[in-house]
């Protein structure tokens, strides 16, 4: 090519208009950066996200993933070859945003005891904002999916670890009356469980939801209290 002069642009894809060309090799160098730069699972995954809580589970596709990732629809299956491996990763994902969403919350409540219960009204808001991630970690979705089961079944013995922990903190600082932890434990998650459902089902008015989950689990911690906790 000789000096100075500039390469001709390339011709638009066949059945593509000179207009829709750019915008093509723009959404494919896009496409061709986050996958080499090594984020293309995290965006899919986010993408997963998204699409669950647009349509529900059954919305959950990686072909639609891949789609709006801006990557071919062979692409995904490096990281997800199948679906159950996808909605997996999509439901630990959904399981951290949890944790993130509730970690200040419950930090900054001043004894162990109140953290239990701060991080029982943190469940039942994220289950209430995030109704199709609450059917799809407790639904029928990894019934057929054994390693699915398996992950979900680990991240809850870790949560179930956590507030046991809780437990044993409140108890060893005379907060607590001498329960069990364990059982303790279930009856603080079965209790925002059952609200949850309750609120999500329409067995109880969404209205005033979390007045009314807050008043529930200061029955429970009046129960368990050696002194009237005060939430503050």
């Amino acid at each position: 090519m000789p000096a100075g002069r500039k390469r001709a642009e390339e011709p638009p894809a066949k059945g593509a208009t000179a207009e829709e060309a750019p915008a093509r090799r723009a959404r494919s160098k896009r496409a061709a950066r986050g996958y080499h730069h090594g984020d293309l699972k995290r965006v899919l995954v986010e993408a997963g996200l998204a699409l669950l809580e647009e349509g529900g589970v059954e919305a959950v596709r990686v072909r639609e993933a891949a789609r709006r990732a801006g990557v071919s629809p062979a692409a995904p299956f490096r990281h997800f070859p199948s679906r159950e491996e996808f909605l997996r990763a999509v439901a630990l994902a959904g399981i951290e945003r949890f944790q993130l969403a509730s970690a200040a919350e419950v930090a900054a409540a001043p004894s162990p005891l109140l953290r239990f219960r701060a991080l029982g009204l943190a469940s039942v808001r994220f289950a209430l904002e995030h109704p199709a991630l609450f059917e799809l970690l407790n639904g029928p979705a990894f019934r057929g999916d054994p390693e699915g089961a398996r992950a979900l079944l680990a991240a809850a013995d870790e949560a179930r670890s956590r507030l046991q922990k809780m437990l044993e903190e409140a108890r060893a600082g005379g907060e607590l009356r001498p329960t069990d932890p364990v059982v303790t434990e279930v009856a603080g998650r079965a209790l925002a469980y059952g609200l949850a459902r309750m609120f999500l089902d329409g067995h109880l008015p969404r209205e005033g939801a979390m007045e009314l989950t807050a008043a529930v689990l200061d029955v429970l911690g009046e129960g368990l209290a050696t002194r009237r906790p005060d939430p503050g």
